[in-house]
């Protein structure tokens, strides 16, 4: 006979033929459990990243649905590495051939959009200041010659023009990195007089002075110069 659902136990049947002779027999209906606690907790992970799934138990064959970003279907842990936020159903076989479904959800979330700020370009031995932005905590790299490697607006002064790299994390522990370039001018090259440090003259005369290596000039003090701000003052 079928049911739609049977009891554990010992069933017996009596049958009785048409000649009136009865016999009996029994049959033992042993009743197993589907599988439980098939899946542990939903996951979350940024985009990019990966997530193992697991079902639980052992010696269980698995049937995962949707397919399409997982590293194996057919296993029970297999990655997962969704596009976009995704619900796992998986299909669990035992040893009894018993079967059951579970579902576990991938959330993923964006990276966050960092941003390190324009390019700039200083002299030697200025100093200018970054600007991240798009997340909630930084750190620069390379952090030499950073007034603090880990805010968002630390000070820089480079003595060689610099590539810097910051990677800013929000508050799903996501991150993401941007970069800003700094270029670092030479100072001049000055030639006062052709290199001399000091010229004589008479008192009452007058000297003609000459400086080099840059396109605008000031002379301190002004006193005693017929104009400060030319290259070859009197």
């Amino acid at each position: 006979f079928m049911a739609d659902s049977l009891c554990a136990g010992l069933y017996n049947v009596t049958v009785t033929d048409i000649n009136s002779c009865k016999n009996s027999d029994s049959v033992t209906i042993i009743v197993n459990s589907l599988p439980a606690n098939i899946l542990g907790n939903d996951a979350e992970i940024c985009i990019g990243d990966s997530a193992q799934l697991n079902a639980n138990g052992t010696d269980i064959i698995c049937s995962w649905l949707p397919m399409d970003s997982l590293s194996d279907p057919n296993i029970p842990n297999p990655y997962a590495n969704p596009s976009g936020t995704t619900l796992y159903i998986v299909t669990v076989t035992d040893t009894n051939g018993c079967n059951n479904s579970d579902s576990v959800t991938v959330e993923v979330n964006l990276l966050p959009n960092v941003d390190a700020g324009l390019n700039d370009t200083i002299c030697f031995g200025d100093t200018t200041q970054l600007f991240a932005s798009g997340a909630l905590s930084y750190l620069w790299n390379p952090p030499a010659e950073l007034s603090n490697a880990a805010i968002d607006t630390p000070l820089a002064f480079p003595s060689v023009s610099t590539e810097y790299f910051v990677t800013g994390t929000d508050s799903n522990i996501c991150s993401n990195t941007d970069s800003v370039l700094i270029l670092v001018n030479s100072l001049p090259d000055i030639l006062i007089n052709g290199g001399l440090d000091s010229v004589i003259a008479c008192n009452g005369d007058s000297v003609q002075l000459n400086a080099t290596g840059g396109t605008i000039y000031l002379w301190d003090p002004p006193t005693g110069l017929n104009i400060i701000n030319i290259p070859n003052p009197v």
